[in-house]
C-alpha cells in the first residue's frame, strides 16, 4: 500500500512531468523541398534553440503540397517536441483542391502562431521583353496560351495568384509545373521560362542580383525592400492585395499550457531584434499571433481562396 503522505507527490508527477518542456530536441517540421520558406524556421529554430535549451531542428518532408509533412505531425505524440511550419497552401487550400485531402489542418492540429509574412511578387527573367506587368496582360492577349509561368507546385498561393489574375483579365497563361520553388526559379533565371510569382522573401536574392526582374508587389503597399517596384492595386490591375503567411501548428491534443509556452517563445523569437532585422532584410515581415487570431484568420482565408479555386475548376487528385 502505498503511504497517504507520498499520494500528493505521485498525483503531481504527470502534471510535473507535463510541465518539464522541453526536454529533449524539438522538430520542426516543414513540407516543402530545402531552399524555399525553410529559411523563414532555419532562421528561427537557432534563437529557439538558446531560448528553450534544447536543440531545434528543421526537417524538410516535401510531398502532396505539404499533406505529407502535415500527416507527420498529426501523427506526432501531443507533447510539444514536433511542430509544423507551413504555409498558406498547405493551410488554407489545400481543402479546397484535393478530392480525398487526408486531413482538415482546422480540425485535426492545433495552431500555435503565425510568425512570418511575405509579399508576393511577379517576377520574370531580365532578358525577356516583358518590362511591366502591363506587358504581361498585353502579351497574353496577343498570343493566348504562348505565355507560360512557372509554377512551384499545384494550389500555392503563387498558383491562386495567377489564376486569379487570369481570370480578373480572361488571360491564357500555361503552367509550367515544378517541384518546389528552387526549381522554378532556376527555369526562370535561365530563361527557359519567363514568368513566375515569387514571395518577396524567396526572391529577393534573385532580383537583388539582377538575375530576376520584379514587375509588381502583391501587397497593399510597396515593399520596403523592393521600393521602385509598384503594386498591382496602384497599376489598376488588381482590386486586392495577397500576402503569403507562415504558421506554427502543432498536433491536435497537445496540451493548451504547452501551446501557450510554445506560442510565447515562437512570439518572442520572431519580434526579437535578431530574427526580425534578417526577416525583414530578405523582404519578410515578422509576426506574432495568438492560437485564436490564427484559427480565425486561416478560416478567412480559407473561405477566399475556395471562391478562387472553384472558379479555376482547380483540382488535385
Amino acid at each position: 500500500m502505498i503511504p497517504r503522505r507520498l499520494l500528493p507527490a505521485l498525483l503531481a508527477a504527470p502534471a510535473l512531468a507535463q510541465h518539464a518542456w522541453p526536454n529533449r530536441a524539438v522538430r520542426i517540421i516543414v513540407p516543402s523541398p530545402t531552399g524555399a520558406f525553410d529559411i523563414y524556421a532555419r532562421i528561427m529554430a537557432a534563437k529557439l534553440t538558446e531560448l528553450w535549451g534544447q536543440p531545434v531542428m528543421v526537417d524538410n518532408r516535401p510531398g502532396a503540397n505539404g499533406n505529407i509533412g502535415m500527416a507527420e505531425v498529426q501523427r506526432a505524440p501531443p507533447d510539444g517536441h514536433t511542430l509544423l511550419f507551413a504555409a498558406v497552401g498547405s493551410l488554407s487550400i489545400n481543402v479546397s483542391i484535393y478530392r480525398n485531402m487526408p486531413l482538415d489542418p482546422i480540425e485535426d492540429l492545433a495552431p500555435v502562431a503565425i510568425s512570418v509574412t511575405s509579399p508576393m511578387v511577379w517576377v520574370c527573367n531580365p532578358g525577356s521583353p516583358i518590362a511591366s506587368l502591363g506587358d504581361v496582360v498585353t502579351m497574353a492577349r496577343a498570343t493566348p496560351g504562348r505565355l507560360p509561368y512557372a509554377l512551384p507546385s499545384s494550389g500555392t498561393i503563387n498558383h491562386l495568384i495567377v489564376e486569379a489574375f487570369k481570370q480578373r483579365h480572361s488571360l491564357d497563361l500555361p503552367a509550367v509545373p515544378y517541384r518546389g520553388t528552387a526549381a522554378a526559379q532556376v527555369d526562370v533565371i535561365a530563361g527557359q521560362v519567363p514568368l513566375m510569382v515569387d514571395s518577396v522573401g524567396a526572391g529577393f536574392g534573385h532580383i537583388s542580383g539582377g538575375r530576376m526582374r520584379a514587375l509588381a508587389v502583391t501587397s497593399a503597399t510597396r515593399s520596403p525592400r523592393l521600393p521602385d517596384v509598384p503594386t498591382v492595386v496602384e497599376l489598376g490591375l488588381e482590386d486586392r492585395d495577397y500576402v503569403a503567411w507562415y504558421a506554427y501548428m502543432a498536433p491536435k491534443a497537445t496540451p493548451p499550457e504547452i501551446l501557450a509556452r510554445l506560442n510565447t517563445g515562437l512570439n518572442q523569437v520572431a519580434m526579437g531584434e535578431d530574427v526580425a532585422g534578417r526577416l525583414r532584410e530578405m523582404g519578410a515581415a515578422p509576426n506574432a499571433t495568438t492560437p485564436q487570431a490564427q484559427l480565425a484568420f486561416m478560416r478567412a482565408q480559407r473561405a477566399q481562396w475556395a471562391g478562387i479555386v472553384r472558379a479555376a475548376s482547380i483540382e488535385v487528385q
